[in-house]
């Protein structure tokens, strides 16, 4: 008779014993695995968080950031903006007195009279350049409603004080108005000027030179002429037309070479030409 360690259930017992390690050993990197997938999911759901705080918490740092340069920039465009208002403020009071050096006045120039034309005697010649009539009963005399120079003068200096103060379209309108009334009147090329610096100080260049170009033809006599025609100069400088610049600067030099204009018109021709 066999021993029973040799009998197949022994054996049987063993085949299972062995499987049944082999399963467990089998299993065990399995269960090693699934831990570690599970550890590596956790901490990449950490690091996830934590890498989103990090980026909300840079962009909000960089909105901060944003809102204090959108500041700064809203305060330096206050800034500015005051500044050029200010310019122009001197601008315009350097040019009036400027204007009281040269003319040694402060208010407009006097109005243009012309000689009083002699008294006819009878039976004499008329004098040459004169024309006469004989006057007949139907003839009207015209007769010209006066001027009230009260008017003139409180129209002028309200828009002369709409400019001073700074508003220059107002003042522009007011200008308008008065050359409109007063065409001819004791203030017109003052007004003339006026208008074509309302026009200047606000950069509108094509209807200052208009402007300044009317004064000159229209009042070859004014106190504002130089002004005017150093004006003339800096908007063909500022328009970039750089031969009419110099052409009128240079003409206003040699016209006026003692002028406070000239002296102004030199060191713009200097910096045009240099640049």
């Amino acid at each position: 008779m066999l021993k029973r360690s040799g009998s197949p259930w022994r054996i049987g017992a063993v085949a299972i014993a062995v499987a049944m390690f082999g399963t467990a050993a089998a299993q065990a990197p399995v269960q090693d695995n699934a831990r570690l997938g599970e550890r590596v999911d956790r901490l990449e759901q950490l690091m996830s968080s934590e890498t989103l705080i990090e980026l909300h918490q840079t962009v909000q740092a960089l909105q901060r950031e944003v809102q204090g340069l959108r500041g700064e920039v809203e305060l330096q465009g206050h800034t500015l903006s005051q500044l050029k208002q200010r310019q122009r403020e001197l601008y315009l009071d350097i040019d009036r007195r400027l204007q009281r050096m040269e003319t040694g006045q402060a208010g407009a120039s006097a109005p243009a009279t012309s000689p009083a034309a002699p008294a006819m005697q009878p039976g004499a010649p008329a004098q040459p350049g004169t024309t006469t009539a004989a006057a007949s009963p139907d003839q009207v005399p015209t007769t010209v409603a006066p001027v009230d120079s009260a008017e003139e003068q409180r129209s002028y200096q309200t828009a002369f004080d709409l400019l001073k103060s700074g508003r220059y379209d107002q003042a522009t309108l007011a200008f308008q108005d008065f050359l409109a009334k007063y065409p001819s009147g004791q203030y017109a090329d003052n007004a003339n000027y006026w208008l074509a610096e309302a026009y200047y100080v606000t950069r509108k260049f094509e209807p200052a030179l208009k402007q300044f170009e009317s004064l000159v033809a229209d009042y070859p006599q004014s106190q504002k002429l130089t002004h005017a025609l150093l004006k003339i100069g800096y908007i063909h400088d500022e328009l970039g037309q750089r031969e009419q610049a110099e052409q009128v600067l240079d003409d206003l030099i040699k016209r006026f070479p003692d002028s406070t204009a000239a002296g102004l018109a030199r060191k713009r021709l200097q910096r045009i030409r240099s640049g």
